[in-house]
C-alpha cells in the first residue's frame, strides 16, 4: 500500500508538471525543484522522480548549473473531468510574475477539471484573434489572459471586444469590468492596504525618508493605486514624497541610484515589484552601497529572484493560487453568459528577509500596530499557505 500511494503521488505531480509545461514555450525555464515541491505539496524527491520521466521522454532538458528547461511541447493531456476546455493566451514578453500566474492557472485547471490549451503570441491584435479562432475550433468555450504589459491595455481592450470567445483578464480595464477576475470594487484593495502598511512599518522602525520606486507607466492601474496610497500616507504624516518612476534598462535605474545615494543611511524604499527592487539593488551596488546597511527596501510579488538574491529581498507575497482559480472561474462563467468574480482579496503577507532591516524587531506589539497585513519572518524561502475557503468561494 505504501508503494502504491507513493506511485500515485509521483504520477499526480508528473501530470501537473506536464500541464505546466504545456503552457510554456520551448526554452522556458521551469521553477526550482524546491519551489515545485512546495507548490505541489510533496518533497523534492517526488518532484525529481517526476522530472526524470519527462527528461527520459524528451519533454524537458536539464542543464547543470542553469536549471531545467522545456525541450518540446508536451503531448496534450486528456480533457478535464467535466469536458470543459479553456484557452490561455500568453504574450511572448511575459516576465517572472507572469510565469507565476501562468503556473497558478495551470494548477487551477488541474483542480477544476478544465482542459487548458495554451497559445503564445507577440501581440494582441490580428495574431491573437487568429489564435482565439483556433481555440474556438479546438472546442474552447472561453479564453483567459493571465498577464499582459500595461502599455498594451488599449490593444487588449480592442482584442477582448472583437474576440469570438468570452475572455477573463487579470486586470481591471474601464469598459471591461465584467471580464476582470475580481469585482471592480475590490480590485487593487489589497495592494493599497499593503502600501499603507509598508509605509507604517518603515515609520515604526524610525524612518523619516520613505520612497516609492516603480515603472514610468501612466496606464498601469495598480501603479496608480500604489502611488495614491503612498501619497496619502506621506501627506498625512508630513513626510517628503520621494518617487522614482523609471524606464526599462539599467541606465534609468543607475541615474536614480546616483540621485539618491546622498540619502545613505536615511532611506527606506517600497518597490512596485521585485524586479524594480532588484534592479535598484544592483544599481546601488555599483556605487558601493548595499541593503540593509545603507538603505532598506521591500519588493512585491515574491518572485523566485527575491528568494535567491544577495541579500534575500523582503517582499509582499502574492496569492497566485487565488488569481489562477478565479481567472478560470470567471472564464467559465462568462462562457455561460454570467459573471463570477472574486468577492474579496487575500490579506497581504509581508515576508521579512534581509533587506528591510527589521527582522529582529518583529514582535507581537509591532504586528498589532499593522492590523491590515500579516508578517512572516522568512528564513528559508518560505511560501505562506492560504485558507482554502477563499479559493473555494
Amino acid at each position: 500500500m505504501k508503494i502504491a500511494r507513493t506511485q500515485l503521488k509521483h504520477q499526480r505531480v508528473e501530470a501537473e508538471i506536464r500541464r505546466l509545461v504545456q503552457t510554456l514555450p520551448v526554452g522556458a525555464k521551469l521553477p526550482a525543484e524546491r519551489d515545485m515541491a512546495e507548490s505541489y505539496n510533496c518533497n523534492f524527491l517526488t518532484v525529481r522522480k517526476a522530472l526524470k520521466q519527462m527528461v527520459d521522454d524528451g519533454s524537458i532538458v536539464r542543464r547543470v548549473g542553469s536549471g531545467t528547461f522545456v525541450a518540446r511541447t508536451a503531448e496534450a493531456l486528456p480533457a478535464g473531468r467535466g469536458g470543459k476546455a479553456v484557452g490561455m493566451l500568453v504574450g511572448n514578453e511575459s516576465n517572472a510574475y507572469a510565469f507565476r500566474v501562468i503556473q497558478a492557472v495551470a494548477q487551477a485547471g488541474q483542480e477544476q477539471g478544465v482542459d487548458l490549451k495554451s497559445g503564445w503570441v507577440r501581440d494582441f491584435s490580428d495574431e491573437a484573434l487568429a489564435q482565439a479562432q483556433q481555440f474556438q475550433k479546438d472546442g474552447c468555450v472561453a479564453l483567459t489572459l493571465p498577464w499582459f504589459p500595461h502599455e498594451k491595455t488599449e490593444e487588449v481592450r480592442d482584442f477582448v471586444q472583437r474576440c469570438p470567445l468570452p475572455v477573463s483578464i487579470a486586470m481591471l480595464i474601464p469598459g471591461l469590468e465584467r471580464n476582470c477576475f475580481t469585482r471592480p470594487d475590490t480590485f487593487g484593495t489589497s495592494t493599497s492596504e499593503a502600501i499603507e502598511s509598508l509605509c507604517n512599518y518603515f515609520s515604526l522602525l524610525g524612518h523619516q525618508r520613505i520612497a516609492l520606486i516603480g515603472p514610468d507607466s501612466a496606464s498601469d492601474v495598480l501603479l496608480q493605486k500604489r502611488l495614491s496610497a503612498y501619497a496619502c500616507f506621506t501627506s498625512r504624516e508630513n513626510l517628503v514624497s520621494l518617487c522614482g518612476l523609471v524606464a526599462p534598462g539599467a541606465q534609468a535605474m543607475d541615474q536614480l541610484a546616483e540621485r539618491w545615494k546622498g540619502y545613505q543611511g536615511d532611506l527606506a524604499i517600497i518597490s512596485y515589484d521585485d524586479e524594480h527592487a532588484l534592479r535598484f539593488m544592483t544599481a546601488m551596488h555599483k556605487l558601493g552601497l548595499s541593503a540593509p546597511e545603507d538603505y532598506t527596501i521591500i519588493g512585491y510579488n515574491d518572485t523566485e529572484g527575491s528568494r535567491y538574491s544577495d541579500p534575500p529581498l523582503s517582499t509582499i507575497h502574492q496569492n497566485f493560487d487565488h488569481i489562477g482559480t478565479w481567472l478560470l472561474k470567471s472564464a467559465l462563467s462568462l462562457a455561460q453568459g454570467e459573471t463570477c468574480q472574486s468577492p474579496e482579496n487575500p490579506r497581504p503577507i509581508m515576508l521579512v528577509r534581509s533587506t528591510c532591516g527589521g527582522r529582529e524587531k518583529i514582535n507581537d506589539e509591532l504586528r498589532s500596530q499593522l492590523p491590515d497585513i500579516d508578517i512572516t519572518v522568512d528564513e528559508n524561502g518560505h511560501t505562506p499557505e492560504f485558507p482554502q475557503a477563499i479559493l473555494a468561494s
